[in-house]
């Protein structure tokens, strides 16, 4: 069972929308691997969550289908980058569809989450992996920021993206 949980703030859409681009286009490759058993949800945020609600219940995974991936994709393609961030929010939603795995894709902007933060998430969703993909400009910042420990306190792996990087040409989302 996984989930994406895919930032669509407004910091995400900066530069002519690389990350959130990037972001999409990470999603719609690991999708493309997942076999009909496997089930999955999808969660664009900003201030608010946004799930992909394939079924028309809210709340369920869907499995990995030839048609859910369809619409799943049309979903992905529907999303742009507005407004702030709720980090914490989108990630408490994904944790209680008690996933195997999380995949969190950011650019890491404001707001930051906190010890305090990390410390709730880590007791809520213990034994849930939580990857995290971090999109940025230019060289990582920071070496040690939120989505680091995140991972870390998971057991999930950080890998970061220099948006500057990717291939001149790629797909651009919405």
């Amino acid at each position: 069972k996984f989930v994406y949980v895919l930032d669509r703030s407004g910091s995400m859409g900066d530069s002519h929308g690389e990350a959130l681009a990037a972001a999409k286009r990470e999603l719609a490759s690991s999708l493309d691997q997942l076999d009909s058993v496997q089930q999955f949800q999808i969660i664009f945020y900003n201030e608010v969550a946004r799930k992909f609600n394939p079924t028309g219940q809210a709340g369920r995974l869907a499995f990995g289908t030839s048609q859910n991936k369809i619409e799943a994709k049309k979903f992905i393609d529907s999303i742009e980058a507005d407004g702030g961030s709720a980090h914490e929010d989108a990630l408490v939603m994904a944790i209680r569809l008690q996933p195997d795995v999380i995949f969190f894709l950011t650019d890491a902007d404001d707001p930051k989450l906190t010890s305090r933060d990390l410390a709730r998430i880590e007791r809520l969703g213990a034994g849930t992996i939580i990857n995290t993909v971090e999109f940025g400009s230019g060289p990582q910042r920071e070496s040690e920021n939120f989505l680091v420990k995140l991972s870390r306190q998971s057991g999930g792996q950080h890998t970061y993206v220099d948006v500057t990087k990717l291939p001149q040409g790629a797909p651009k989302g919405k």
